[in-house]
């Protein structure tokens, strides 16, 4: 009995040590280095500057509000 006491502790013990020495893990999909958020000239939310879409130096969020400040224009 008192040898598996022992066994347990210690397998708690390096699972612990693992957990604190592991890198923390970035949620699925998402990278830790920080980008660029840029605003939509038509309805104002931020997007990161990838996957934004440009023309003539304003950001827009989607193909829609990029046609639609076009013909606004």
């Amino acid at each position: 009995m008192r040898t598996l006491v022992i066994i347990i502790v210690l397998v708690l013990i390096v699972i612990i040590a693992k957990r604190l020495w592991q890198k923390p893990q970035t949620p699925a999909g998402r990278s830790q280095k920080n980008e660029r958020m840029v605003q939509c000239a038509n309805c104002g939310i931020y997007i990161p500057e990838q996957e934004a879409l440009q023309r003539a130096g304003h950001y827009y969020c989607s193909q829609t509000h990029l046609d639609e400040n076009s013909r606004q224009s």
